[in-house]
């Protein structure tokens, strides 16, 4: 019921209510809008002929703030694109696009005027030719992907593969994230309970931490500092970026007492933030401080299992996608806004990323690295 036709037979559209007509735009009796200068004209414009006769020949004279047209109900006042009709009949308000069309209109910052908006770009980006979406300038992202042993690169333009760096065959690559300050790829070993990582640069490898055991781990670029979750300890703890392997484990507890098995976990780096999934028996999304402090529920509502969480960063939300419930869900920053796409081919998700207007996400089940439209759930696409 979103206006396009998804099914090959139309029947996601059947039985939908019609779409609500703008503000100067009148409803024909099928459900069609047709624009109010069009009514009362001689000549039917709507299928079933619903915008002549009747009152049409009652002439207007009400006191509109924007237009008065005829229409088979008598004059009426309508307001122009970008405006509604007030209670009153007569006046018109503005219509705020940056937050009444859910998301926005634009794909990055909105700015909203009267009668209109404009969509505006961060710092790296350019507004493309529709005036809404916002492309990367520079050079192509890429996606890191972690197969068996290996980290794979893979062009988000190009669809170009490559091998980063390879382990011992034995060796699964658990969880891996990058820092993009030292082109770094940090990695979890399960085989060794270690965190490891190699330099891109000069594909110097070592060991950042051993006898740990870790769901997920997060880099923070600007803090210097590894943060993971231990689902089973109920714990997330970091270490400094820079520390080398000594013998002893080195680490900080950031959290643990009430964690109901943390799982995912996702930085804000430049706003000292850090975001984490609960899947115990109450699940939930969970915000703090990278020091631990300002504990607080995200959002405990609507939630089965949240194993893969992302950050759009752009559009300051974060994306969630639940095992249990199937589905890929989103909110704004503060838990607000929430927004629930209910897709059926969502079985076991791992990991995900957001870039642009896409979700990529890992399935454990098909072995498979999947993308899909983050706003609508269309166009879902096996990479």
């Amino acid at each position: 019921c979103d206006g396009e036709s998804d099914c090959a037979d139309g029947s996601d559209e059947a039985g939908c209510q019609p779409a609500p007509c703008q503000s100067q735009e009148y409803q024909c009796g099928l459900g069609t809008c047709l624009n109010a200068s069009l009514l009362c004209d001689g000549r039917p414009d709507c299928a079933d002929g619903s915008d002549e006769g009747g009152n049409c020949s009652v002439p207007c004279q009400r006191s509109c703030a924007h237009l008065c047209y005829p229409s088979p109900q008598g004059p009426s006042c309508w307001c122009d694109s970008g405006y509604r009709l007030a209670e009153d009949g007569l006046s018109c308000m503005d219509i705020d696009e940056c937050t009444e069309q859910g998301e926005g209109p634009c794909s990055q910052t909105c700015l909203n005027a009267l009668g209109s908006y404009s969509c505006g770009c961060l710092p790296g980006y350019l507004l493309e030719p529709d005036g809404r979406v916002c492309k990367l300038t520079g050079p192509e992202p890429i996606l890191l992907v972690a197969v068996q042993s290996e980290v794979l690169s893979y062009g988000l333009r190009s669809g170009r593969e490559d091998v980063l760096l390879a382990t011992d065959k034995d060796r699964v690559v658990f969880s891996l994230d990058y820092d993009p300050v030292e082109r770094k790829i940090f990695w979890m070993d399960l085989a060794t309970e270690s965190i490891r990582w190699q330099d891109l640069n000069s594909d110097k490898k070592g060991t950042l931490v051993k006898g740990v055991r870790s769901d997920c781990i997060a880099v923070d670029w600007l803090g210097r500092n590894l943060y993971w979750t231990d689902g089973a300890a109920g714990q997330v703890l970091a270490t400094r970026l820079g520390t080398a392997w000594r013998g002893i484990p080195e680490y900080t507890v950031v959290m643990d007492g009430d964690l109901d098995q943390p799982h995912s976990l996702v930085l804000q780096p430049l706003a000292g933030l850090l975001y984490w999934s609960e899947v115990g028996s109450h699940p939930r999304l969970m915000e703090a401080t990278m020091a631990g402090s300002q504990r607080h529920v995200l959002l405990a509502r609507g939630l089965g299992w949240p194993t893969a969480l992302a950050l759009d960063l752009p559009t300051w939300r974060i994306f969630w996608l639940d095992e249990k419930l199937g589905s890929i869900g989103s909110a704004r920053l503060d838990g607000t806004g929430v927004k629930v796409l209910q897709l059926g081919w969502v079985q076991s998700p791992f990991a995900a990323a957001v870039w642009e207007g896409q979700l990529y996400w890992s399935e454990r089940k098909t072995w498979s690295v999947q993308q899909v439209d983050k706003t609508s759930g269309k166009n879902r696409t096996v990479l």
